[in-house]
């Protein structure tokens, strides 16, 4: 499903955008929630969460936050609003002022489209006094670039922070997993088209994953998938599990 939020009153967008998400949170409290900003863009991972199911969730809501200031991610942006409509995850979108053309796109493919162009004047952005509406927005690639560069610290650290916000395990399992998977891809190719990852991230990847060798790279990928499987069987804390993972994570085996 794709909702779009878009007009000059940039202020009365966010805050019906951040509305839909505290509600849809509230009511899809299993849901796995990413939000995507402008630099943080890559269709790869957009397509990866398109799926009614990911290897970490069995329901993702993406709120994509005025992704088409990047104009490298604008095209690719709109090629993929079709996938995201009859995608049966939650694609939320918060646009700015727009073009005509991004304005047509919308009207044609999104399930509901809101214009806001009146001026008007708002206290706040939390969508109500729940326990789902104080949740804090987090950037989860931070702690994905840390486990990329070993700061074993560092990605602990940024883990706390996500967690004390209130962001649900399940969804930070997610994001390591295909941060993991990346690294792993990117080691022996020579380039981003072997891997089917967007230039952007394969070269990211490859520069982190020289930290690691690739006995640690396969082990760390097996501790990410064993940990998502024995968390929905019972058997660990999830929480508590990905915090130990993280730690040793600078460890060199």
């Amino acid at each position: 499903m794709l909702y779009i939020f878009h007009g000059s009153e940039i202020d009365l967008s966010h805050h019906k955008a951040h509305t839909l998400v505290n509600s849809l949170r509230t009511k899809k409290p299993d849901a796995a929630f990413i939000k995507v900003e402008a630099d943080e863009w890559d269709g790869e991972m957009i397509k990866s969460h398109l799926e009614s199911q990911g290897l970490f969730s069995n329901k993702y809501i993406l709120f994509l936050d005025r992704v088409t200031e990047k104009a490298e991610a604008r095209d690719e942006f709109l090629d993929l609003l079709p996938d995201m409509k009859a995608s049966p995850n939650i694609f939320i979108v918060l646009e700015g002022s727009v073009k005509a053309d991004l304005k047509k796109a919308f009207d044609k493919y999104a399930d509901k489209v809101v214009e806001s162009e009146q001026v008007v004047t708002t206290k706040s952005y939390g969508g109500g006094s729940g326990a789902v509406g104080s949740k804090k927005e987090f950037n989860i690639f931070a702690l994905a670039d840390a486990v990329g560069s070993r700061d074993a610290f560092k990605a602990w650290s940024i883990y706390r922070e996500a967690v004390d916000g209130g962001m649900e395990s399940e969804s930070i399992l997610g994001t390591l997993f295909w941060q993991v998977k990346s690294m792993v891809l990117a080691r022996d190719a020579s380039s981003a088209g072997e891997t089917g990852l967007n230039p952007f991230v394969f070269s990211k990847s490859k520069k982190y994953a020289a930290a690691y060798s690739e006995e640690e790279l396969g082990k760390l990928l097996a501790k990410l998938i064993t940990l998502y499987h024995e968390g929905h069987r019972g058997m660990v804390d999830l929480e508590l599990g990905i915090e130990r993972l993280l730690l040793s994570s600078g460890k060199r085996v």
